[in-house]
């Protein structure tokens, strides 16, 4: 190639390199941090408890057992633990009960049928939406019951005694939002 044309070639792609750039605009930039906060969880707390003694149901008359019980019974027991914890919009949404069993199985065991009753936060049943739990130490209350099956009771379960097993209480938080909220 001669000298002109390598010449005209150079002054072209210069000429393009210079009409390129003519619309390009430079901006500043620059970086700031903003300083992190955190957040902290509540909690839920059940303190083991104790359950008081065997007493009449309701349906057969309520009140203590003094000499002992009988087929066709209905006696319960009410567990009490103590149930606590912080947060906001904090609550109780689930009270299971893991079905009592006894301690040692004998003739009148085999008779008796547990079961669960109701379940009261100070002293209040617990709705199946939930309920809100304040802050401070709360009584849960649980009630264990057990028939002595009448239809099929033996002379074998005549001055035995039946314990009652730990009662294992689990309670499951929930979401309770403020009204208005």
């Amino acid at each position: 190639m001669d000298r002109l044309t390598k010449a005209a070639i150079a002054t072209g792609g210069a000429a393009v390199l210079l009409l390129g750039g003519a619309g390009t605009v430079a901006f500043w930039t620059a970086e700031g941090s903003a300083t992190g906060t955190s957040v902290t969880s509540g909690n839920i707390t059940v303190t083991n408890g104790t359950c008081g003694a065997w007493e009449f149901s309701p349906q057969d008359g309520g009140g203590p057992i003094t000499t002992g019980i009988v087929p066709g019974d209905v006696v319960q027991t009410t567990c009490t633990l103590t149930v606590s914890g912080t947060g906001d919009h904090l609550g109780i949404g689930d009270i299971a009960v893991t079905d009592p069993t006894f301690a040692t199985t004998n003739p009148l065991t085999d008779q008796l049928t547990l079961g669960v009753g109701t379940a009261t936060l100070d002293g209040t049943a617990v709705p199946a939406t939930g309920v809100a739990l304040t802050a401070g130490s709360h009584t849960l209350s649980v009630v264990a019951t057990a028939t002595f099956t009448g239809a099929t009771a033996t002379n074998a379960s005549e001055n035995l005694t039946a314990t009652l097993q730990d009662v294992t209480v689990t309670v499951t938080q929930a979401h309770i939002p403020e009204p208005g909220a």
